[in-house]
């Protein structure tokens, strides 16, 4: 019961860290007949779509 529990709370750690957000990204490629990005590219990709919009903080 424990490991269950410790195992789904791991799942949702690396779910919500983004872990595998480029595994879902390849799926749907597959998916749609596309050619998936390098994992490096889609990382750059993101941090670009992330930090490109300006910050209204502070």
């Amino acid at each position: 019961m424990i490991i269950t529990f410790l195992r789904t709370a791991w799942r949702l750690l690396l779910e919500a860290i983004g872990e595998n957000d480029y595994d879902r990204y390849r799926a749907r490629m597959r998916g749609r007949g596309d050619t998936p990005v390098a994992p490096d590219a889609f990382y750059l990709s993101n941090l670009e779509r992330k930090y490109s919009r300006p910050n209204r903080c502070c």
